[in-house]
């Protein structure tokens, strides 16, 4: 249970004196969960980011073990996020996010045996472990950030995401050389079954109280869909979240080869410019977060994120430039393409009814997850059927377009906001 804070919502919520701890109190269990999020965010990547190495070991094109591998995880994940929602209410979120850690563990210990078919089980692990994630710690944060640090507090919890994006980007190859890519993976699967135990000490102060569920799993699954659809907010939210993970995945998976292929740039300043733009993302998402507090009208913020995002992915590739101007497009381009995540969730934590934080989450994630299984074979295609990157990005800034504008237009809410002590 958390300390000082009340049990009885309907009474809490009344009662002007029962405020949120202060921000300094709580952050022990966000940089917890910002650690959670960015070894899970490190396990899920660690196969593509050493996908040359692996490849010549097992004999299979890095192209089609990445793209099925991730093909793998993000479609589970479609199934996983709601579920996890699910999970959150039956066993408290610090629960939810062990089993998290330890099944990406589990995961990168099979894939590290060395054989191509292992390689399908663990892509199924991980895809059912990675995603309840986030409707674990949205819950848990909901309970303990002030509303009106709601925004930096979840934006905080997301750099995780980037940190673990952008340290197995550096660790990883540098440790192929000295164990392998197998002692790569074994690696980064202890650290998490670590993690998993130091969270241990965490719940005794900082669990959501388990709750008992009716009906099954995939009843609750069918009524998070029934929640965000039921919702005109929360389907505005669903439909950007789809598009703007479409951008994101487009420029974490194809940058580096635009710059190969089309601007000539060497492997290794094409790795600098991703890494710029993965920095971007990590300023982005304390920025927006700050930017969300102090305006207060998150999803005008949001929806004009969008625009923006689409506005510097055109700027990216649209003409060449010099590294340095391409360098700062790129990290305009991760600002706001890898930067929304956290404003995103906590808007969706506020519009959630009292006690489905964890539900409307999952079920508002779904649509992300669509984008993400969507846009890598879209943008591919894209690609054979021109010639060029190019066209691919210019298509997805139309879409990130597309997904900003109910965003802009549900930006006044018409219904009576969620409390700030609500689940």
């Amino acid at each position: 249970m958390l300390p000082a804070m009340p049990t009885d919502l309907t009474s809490a919520s009344k009662s002007p004196s029962t405020p949120k701890p202060p921000l300094r109190a709580i952050m022990l269990p966000v940089a917890a969960l910002a650690g959670v999020q960015a070894l899970v965010s490190g396990g899920l990547f660690a196969v593509p980011t050493i996908a040359p190495a692996i490849a010549a070991d097992i004999g299979v094109e890095p192209s089609a073990l990445v793209g099925v591998y991730m093909a793998v995880i993000f479609a589970l994940g479609i199934v996983s996020s709601p579920v996890g929602g699910d999970l959150v209410m039956r066993l408290g979120a610090l629960r939810v996010s062990q089993l998290c850690l330890t099944g990406c563990g589990i995961a990168l210990a099979l894939a590290s045996s060395g054989t191509a078919w292992i390689f399908v089980p663990a892509a199924l692990l991980l895809g059912c472990v990675f995603a309840p994630e986030t409707p674990a710690s949205s819950h848990l944060l909901m309970r303990i950030s002030p509303p009106e640090r709601r925004g930096l507090v979840f934006s905080l919890k997301q750099t995780g995401n980037q940190i673990g994006g952008i340290a197995g980007a550096l660790a990883l190859p540098a440790l192929v050389p000295l164990v392998g890519w197998q002692g790569g993976l074994l690696l980064v699967a202890c650290l998490c079954g670590v993690a998993a135990l130091l969270l241990a000490p965490l719940r005794r102060t900082w669990e959501t109280p388990a709750e008992p569920q009716t009906g099954t799993i995939f009843g609750r699954y069918g009524k998070a869909l029934k929640l965000v659809r039921d919702d005109a907010r929360l389907r505005a939210m669903a439909l950007a979240g789809g598009a703007y993970s479409a951008m994101q995945i487009s420029l974490n998976a194809f940058l580096v080869s635009f710059c190969v292929i089309e601007l000539e740039m060497p492997l290794t300043l094409a790795g600098a410019a991703l890494a710029v733009a993965q920095t971007g993302g990590l300023v982005g998402r304390v920025f927006w977060g700050v930017v969300g507090d102090r305006i207060g009208h998150t999803r005008l913020v949001l929806g004009l994120l969008g625009i923006a995002m689409a506005a510097a992915a055109v700027a990216t590739v649209g003409t060449s430039w010099t590294f340095p101007t391409f360098a700062t497009f790129c990290f305009l381009f991760g600002l706001t393409a890898s930067g929304w995540n956290g404003l995103f969730l906590a808007e969706v934590a506020k519009l959630a009814p009292r006690g489905r934080v964890s539900e409307a989450t999952g079920g508002v994630l779904i649509a992300s997850f669509a984008g993400l299984v969507v846009a890598p074979p879209l943008f591919g295609l894209i690609v054979a059927w021109s010639g060029s990157y190019v066209p691919g990005f210019l298509i997805m800034a139309a879409v990130c377009l597309a997904g900003a504008v109910p965003l802009i237009a549900s930006r006044i809410d018409t219904a009576t906001p969620n409390t700030p002590i609500d689940l």
